[in-house]
């Protein structure tokens, strides 16, 4: 009641004022900074567009200066709305490109880590912040290219002014010309966060250390009646800082919380939409944001509209403000510029853009050509800004810091099949040729296992690679009793070594094709001594061709895309050694490994597609089969689990990693990943297929195939420095429940 017959006494005295007034009086908006709290003064826009108020200044801090410079150019309120809710910030926030669009180049070693350091000069790399945000930069350039060729703000559909603060002084400095982009960048800033931005030999942070709420800009600019929308009440508890960005943005707000007070003097309206229940990082919150920001607009609706009508009245203006933006579609490359190459390759870098001069483009091919240069990992940011030319044409200038050629990586891995580990990685760019990426690769724990490779590209469009790799594993190698299938029979030790040489060539970012030679040498023995024991090794060659495809957009727990695989290949040239043992007498063995070739096939796709925003329907087909099957165990495919860790394994949730081993398996798995708080996953599955069904004359072979099913159900969590899913199972096959632990990363 009392804030109602206050909105009341407030129009009264603006209707009586402005009707004394001979001039039309300017009216300016003021959005303070708040972080995802700033996503309320979405619905203040929208209320003042339905009232018809025309607003002559903008001014913004940090997230009100996003919006406030969106406004400003002349996106709607609803169309800002629009911007707001289709925003993944997710991907925003984060220091990495989208899983989906790194290079599948780069798919085998990205996101696989806890941390991820660069070493430059032996000494660890560590920024002004944690998070440059490569997408947030595309998203800039995205949304603003309507504009890409008015660099004075005051010449924007509204005059606008954004606060940043110099890193090195600690004073406010003003936008109001130059990139856009960097202004907004460097506005929201939040020191330790975000990536200070370069800026007139001086480094800019978040405006809202010195002015969080910039009213006396606005002022400044020649605003007569300020409207201003205020997100801070309040340093936040001590108990409600959750993470990083909300400890930083509090330390922003230190000063703010003096100058407010003589900021709000000045505005002769302040909204304070009631979000003090969310913090800075609230971005999971965003529609909720939205919506009391929607439900505050609606309440000073009639205040906008009873100041629009009172200005009209004074002086009546042509004014829609739905139709503020003026599109554009593609601008022409007249030339470009690259600063920030030293020991990375321009040509591949312009392969990667496939930008040519006096070619014309639309924002989208642009930014698809920069996100595949970022999906390269060479570089920790590669953006661009243009600068005009004549109408329709401009000069590309890209600016790009490289990642350091060193990476050391760490991460934590405990899984119930495997044991637990630390894996540790160290890649080297250009260490033998250029163009190239060495690493060494490392799990230390219960069972050792190391890769070692080198991938070297090539060709006139580098999108030829040539990868020589040797890796070792070490496993352990259930054998289980086929006629009482939850019995482990043996437990052996399985140590694989594997030279591979292959060559594969991209299509675009997500598809590659090629093909290869391996050449195996396994070495087995019984763990637990038993009545039968099988000792040696088998060496062999195995040349293959394959293509892939990935499209997934995250690496756990995806919610969209999918995932090909097939493989078709020749085992030859096999040498083997092999003692089989009952006690101590060593058993006629000839026909028990066949050195004559034979060939296998394997195929896995898996889909992933969005029900709703939480619900997400997951599809896995598989089939694997061998002709002229010789009958040897560790020719076999090993069934079992619920994520895959070998070559020759296909998942199978119902039972334990190799538990059934075969000849060739054809089966359907079916999904639901419910998305039930934040980043805390439910997923049910449900799996059949058969097995055995290759015989030695018969690829498939219907008689002898054999039917299996199984379901399971899984919690995960996807904690970045720590994915987990805990998993119960079940199959009649067994006939047993088994849980299954996945904690941290696999190698």
């Amino acid at each position: 009641m009392k804030t109602a017959l206050t909105l009341l006494l407030v129009l009264a005295f603006f209707s009586f004022n402005l009707h004394a007034q001979t001039a039309r009086p300017k009216v300016g908006l003021v959005l303070s900074g708040g972080g995802a709290k700033g996503m309320a003064h979405i619905g203040i826009l929208k209320a003042i567009d339905s009232a018809g108020l025309k607003i002559d200044y903008v001014t913004g801090t940090s997230m009100g200066s996003i919006i406030g410079a969106l406004y400003a150019v002349g996106y709607s309120g609803k169309q800002v709305d629009s911007i707001g809710r289709t925003l993944d910030w997710d991907i925003l926030l984060s220091n990495k490109p989208g899983y989906k669009d790194v290079s599948i180049d780069e798919k085998d070693e990205y996101a696989r880590y806890a941390v991820e350091v660069g070493i430059r000069d032996l000494k660890p790399q560590i920024g002004t912040g944690v998070i440059e945000s490569e997408e947030l930069w595309l998203k800039l350039a995205e949304v603003f290219f309507p504009v890409y060729d008015v660099k004075d703000f005051s010449k924007f559909n509204i005059p606008f002014k954004c606060v940043a603060t110099d890193l090195a002084t600690g004073k406010a400095v003003v936008h109001s010309k130059g990139e856009l982009m960097k202004a907004l960048r460097s506005s929201m800033a939040i020191p330790s966060v975000f990536t200070a931005i370069e800026f007139n030999e001086t480094k800019l942070v978040d405006g809202g250390i010195v002015r969080n709420f910039p009213v006396t800009d606005i002022k400044s600019m020649g605003a007569d009646i300020v409207i201003g929308v205020n997100l801070f009440s309040g340093l936040t508890k001590v108990g409600d800082l959750n993470n990083a960005l909300d400890i930083m943005y509090q330390i922003t707000q230190y000063k703010d919380a003096e100058d407010l007070v003589k900021e709000k003097k000045l505005c002769n309206l302040v909204i304070e939409p009631p979000v003090g229940q969310y913090s800075a990082g609230s971005f999971s919150a965003t529609d909720s944001i939205i919506l009391i920001g929607n439900a505050v607009g609606d309440y000073y609706y009639p205040y906008f509209k009873k100041l629009a009508d009172s200005l009209n009245a004074i002086s009546p203006v042509t004014y829609n403000p739905f139709n503020r933006l003026k599109s554009k579609e593609k601008v022409t490359i007249d030339s470009y510029e690259i600063k920030g190459i030293q020991k990375t390759s321009q040509n591949m870098l312009l392969d990667r853009l496939n930008i040519k001069e006096g070619k014309a483009y639309s924002v989208s091919e642009i930014n698809y050509g920069f996100r595949k240069a970022y999906s390269t990992r060479y570089y920790e940011k590669v953006f661009y800004t243009l600068t005009p030319t004549t109408p329709g044409h401009a000069k590309l200038n890209c600016e790009l810091k490289e990642n350091p050629l060193t990476a050391l990586k760490l991460g934590l891995a405990y899984h119930s099949f495997s044991g637990a580990a630390i894996i540790a990685n160290i890649t080297q760019r250009n260490l033998l040729f250029d163009k190239s990426r060495t690493m060494v690769k490392l799990a230390i724990g219960e069972n050792f296992r190391a890769l070692v490779q080198h991938k070297q590209a090539f060709g006139a469009r580098l999108n030829n690679f040539a990868t020589l790799s040797y890796s070792y594993e070490s496993l352990p190698f259930p054998i289980y009793d086929r006629s009482e299938i939850a019995n482990q029979a043996y437990l052996y030790k399985i140590y694989v070594n594997t030279l591979d040489l292959n060559y594969k060539r991209l299509i675009g970012t997500n598809k590659n094709f090629g093909g290869g030679v391996s050449y195996f040498h396994n070495w087995f023995s019984p763990d637990i001594s038993a009545v039968a024991r099988l000792k040696g090794n088998v060496k062999n060659l195995y040349g293959y061709i394959n293509y892939e495809v990935n499209t997934i957009n995250r690496r756990f727990f995806p919610t969209s895309g999918f995932d090909v695989y097939a493989e078709a290949g020749v085992m030859f040239n096999r040498v083997s050694d092999v003692q089989v043992y009952s006690g101590d007498t060593l058993i006629d063995i000839s026909n028990l490994v066949s050195n004559k070739p034979f060939q296998r096939i394997k195929i896995l796709a898996v889909k992933y597609t969005a029900l709703s925003s939480r619900l997400t329907l997951i599809k896995h087909i598989a089939f694997g089969a061998q002709k002229n099957y010789t009958g040897f165990t560790l020719d076999n495919f090993y069934l079992g689990g619920v994520q895959q860790l070998f070559r020759a394994q296909f998942v199978f949730p119902g039972l334990k990693e190799g538990q059934l081993n075969s000849s060739s398996y054809a089966g359907l798995n079916l999904g639901l990943q419910y998305r039930v708080l934040g980043e805390l996953y439910l997923i049910g599955r449900a799996c059949g297929g058969f097995y055995d069904f290759t015989t030695a004359s018969k690829i498939v072979d219907r008689d002898k195939a054999q039917g299996l099913f199984g379901t399971s159900l899984s919690l995960g969590y996807n904690l970045s420095v720590m994915p987990m899913e805990f998993t119960a199972m079940y199959s009649p096959l067994v006939g047993v429940v088994y849980g299954h632990v996945r904690i941290g990363f696999l190698f």
